[in-house]
C-alpha cells in the first residue's frame, strides 16, 4: 500500500494518478488544505488570492476541467503608489509617474547591464537601478520577505520579477498603455465555486481519505507511518506537508539542519464589503503606511469579498481591533470603501507557513534533502513538501508525474 500525508490539491491530484492500494491521511475534516475554502459567519473565503495558472500546460488545464469549468481572466493587478494605481508591472508603466521621478529612473534602467549578482538586492539594483528598486522592490519585498534583500538569492521567482525589456521600458515610458506581463498575466478561476471544484476534484478518492489522522512519526526504516489515531506500513509515502515539519517527525532524524530552512508566515484578513468600488483584481501596496503587502478582490460571484495580506511572526498573537483599524485604513486610502461601514464583515486567517524563503542554504540543502527522501521511498512534493515556489497546476503536474513513477517502478 501506498500512503499520502494531506488532502490538499497535491495530495488529491497523486491520489488520482497512482495505481493499486492507497490511502490519503489528513489531519482536518475537509479536503482542500490551502487550496480550498472555509467559511465564516456564511460566508465562504479563500485563504487568500490563489488562482490557476496554466501557461504552457493545457494537459492541466484539460485535466481541471473536467471536474469543473473554469473562467479566464485578463489580469488586472496595479501598484498603490504616490496615491495614484499604476498598471503591473511597474517598470513598463513608467508614464504613470511624476515627471521628475520618470526620467532618471528611466536613465538608470537603459543604463543598466548586469543581469545577475550575489544576491537578490545586487541583482534588482543591477537590472532596474538604484532609484526604481527604492521606490518599488525593496521596500515591497522587504515588506514581504520580512528580512534583508542581501540575504536572499535571484532567480528562484519562477518569473514573477521580469528583467525589464528595453523596447517594452521606453514605449511605456512615453504614454500611458496597458501591458501585461509576469508568469500570470491571464489566470483561471472555478466558474461556480473554489470549494464546488474541490470537492468534484476529491470525489473520485474520498473514500480513501482518513480525515482528523495528524501523522506523529514516520519510520522510513520499518517503512511505517504512525498517526494519532493508528498506523499503516507503506511501500512508498508522498508527503505534502511542509518539508520542514517532515523532518520533524522522521525518525531516526535525518542527517540535515532542518532549522535553516527558512520560510514566512502570512496573516490574510478577509472581509466582505457592501458594495465595489475598484475594478482591479489585486492591488500591490510597497509603501511602509500600508501594514499589508497586497489587497484584492476574490474573482467569485457573490457578496463582494476581497483579502489582504500582510507577513508576520509565526507566533505572533492577533490584535483584532487593531487588524480592524488597519484594514479599514487600507481600504479606505485605496478607494475601496468610502468609510468603515462599508465593511460588514471580517475575518482573520493565519497561515504558518505560505512562502519559502530563498536564501543562500536553499541550493546547498533542499535538494539534497529531497533526494535522501526519494531514495527511502519518501516523495515529498508540492510547494511546501518541494520547499519551493509554485503554483496549483505545478503542484498537480509535479504530484501526476510522481504517482507515474511509482507505478512504473
Amino acid at each position: 500500500m501506498n500512503v499520502i500525508i494531506g488532502a490538499g490539491i497535491s495530495g488529491l491530484s497523486a491520489g488520482q494518478a497512482l495505481d493499486g492500494d492507497f490511502v490519503i491521511l489528513e489531519k482536518s475534516d475537509a479536503a482542500g488544505g490551502l487550496s480550498g475554502q472555509y467559511r465564516a459567519n456564511g460566508f465562504a473565503f479563500d485563504y487568500g488570492g490563489h488562482y490557476f495558472h496554466f501557461l504552457d500546460k493545457p494537459k492541466i488545464k484539460a485535466h481541471v476541467e473536467m471536474f469543473q469549468l473554469f473562467r479566464e481572466f485578463r489580469r488586472d493587478s496595479k501598484v498603490f503608489l504616490l496615491g495614484r494605481f499604476i498598471p503591473y508591472s511597474l517598470q513598463y508603466h513608467l508614464a504613470y509617474l511624476p515627471a521628475l521621478l520618470r526620467r532618471p529612473i528611466l536613465a538608470e534602467i537603459l543604463a543598466g547591464s548586469i543581469r545577475n549578482g550575489e544576491n537578490l538586492e545586487e541583482f534588482l539594483l543591477a537590472s532596474f537601478g538604484q532609484r526604481f528598486c527604492r521606490l518599488f522592490f525593496i521596500p515591497y519585498l522587504q515588506k514581504f520577505y520580512g528580512r534583508p534583500l542581501s540575504r536572499l538569492i535571484p532567480g528562484m521567482d519562477k518569473g514573477s520579477i521580469p528583467v525589464p525589456r528595453l523596447e517594452e521600458v521606453l514605449a511605456g515610458s512615453r504614454g500611458r498603455r496597458r501591458f501585461s506581463e509576469g508568469y500570470n498575466p491571464v489566470f483561471y478561476y472555478p466558474a461556480h465555486s473554489l470549494q464546488g471544484f474541490i470537492d468534484s476534484y476529491s470525489r473520485g478518492v474520498r473514500d480513501r481519505i482518513r480525515f482528523h489522522e495528524r501523522v506523529i512519526r514516520i519510520e522510513p526504516g520499518s517503512k511505517k507511518v504512525l498517526t494519532d489515531a493508528g498506523e499503516y506500513h507503506y511501500e512508498n509515502l508522498i508527503s505534502t506537508m511542509p518539508l520542514k515539519e517532515l523532518l520533524k517527525i522522521i525518525s531516526p532524524s535525518p542527517p540535515f539542519p532542518r532549522q535553516q530552512l527558512q520560510h514566512i508566515s502570512t496573516l490574510v484578513v478577509n472581509a466582505v464589503l457592501a458594495q465595489r468600488r475598484r475594478r482591479f483584481h489585486w492591488l500591490y501596496l510597497p509603501e511602509k503606511r500600508f501594514p499589508f503587502y497586497r489587497a484584492g478582490y476574490y474573482p467569485a460571484a457573490g457578496p463582494v469579498a476581497v483579502y489582504l495580506e500582510k507577513t508576520i511572526g509565526s507566533g505572533a498573537p492577533l490584535d483584532a481591533p487593531q487588524l480592524f483599524r488597519e484594514l479599514s485604513y487600507t481600504l479606505r486610502r485605496t478607494g475601496m470603501i468610502a468609510n468603515e461601514n462599508e465593511i460588514l464583515f471580517y475575518d482573520l486567517k493565519k497561515i504558518p507557513v505560505s512562502y519559502v524563503v530563498f536564501d543562500r542554504n536553499w541550493p546547498r540543502l533542499v535538494p539534497a534533502v529531497l533526494s535522501h527522501l526519494r531514495r527511502q521511498q519518501i516523495h515529498s512534493i508540492g510547494r511546501y513538501g518541494s520547499w519551493n515556489y509554485s503554483s496549483m497546476a505545478d503542484d498537480i503536474l509535479m504530484a501526476r508525474e510522481t504517482a507515474g513513477r511509482i507505478n512504473r517502478a
